[in-house]
């Protein structure tokens, strides 16, 4: 691997931490864990009720990670867990009244700084941006498949 790349690469990674640090102050600044940060900002960012499954399949976390987020979450008030007729393993989830106003007084401005930051992209920078992160993360994919 040439200078280049092995730098461009060192500052990408940094970007991509930088990023999650942002994420993970504001989470922390309101209590609450990442994982407990990405589930509410699924449940906010989609109207239609999620599975556990996936939930897990969208955020790429295990199962576990999951379970015990929700767990969390549903000590608090903020989630019911609902059965799914001949589904032992797999609930619905659900936001309580607790569940919405604590979405809308953590998520519902981090969405909004988002929203913001994206809007202070020209429409080709975001295309770029998504058009690019998404063949990273098909690359990356595909290289780290033949190494596994």
């Amino acid at each position: 691997m040439g200078d280049t790349t092995a730098e461009q690469l060192a500052a990408f990674n940094r970007i991509y931490r930088e990023m999650d640090e942002i994420y993970h102050l504001y989470a922390k600044a309101h209590d609450i864990s990442d994982t407990v940060l990405w589930l509410l900002y699924s449940l906010y960012e989609r109207p239609a009720a999620y599975t556990q499954r996936e939930l897990c399949d969208t955020l790429h976390y295990p199962p576990q990670t999951v379970n015990s987020a929700l767990k969390t979450l549903e000590k608090r008030g903020a989630i019911e867990l609902q059965a799914i007729p001949r589904n032992r393993k797999n609930k619905i989830v659900a936001l309580t009244k607790q569940g919405q106003s604590l979405v809308q007084k953590i998520i519902a401005p981090l969405f909004a700084a988002e929203q913001c930051t994206f809007r202070g992209l020209s429409g080709e920078e975001s295309e770029r941006l998504l058009s690019l992160s998404q063949k990273y993360v098909a690359l990356l994919r595909g290289e780290v498949q033949t190494i596994s």
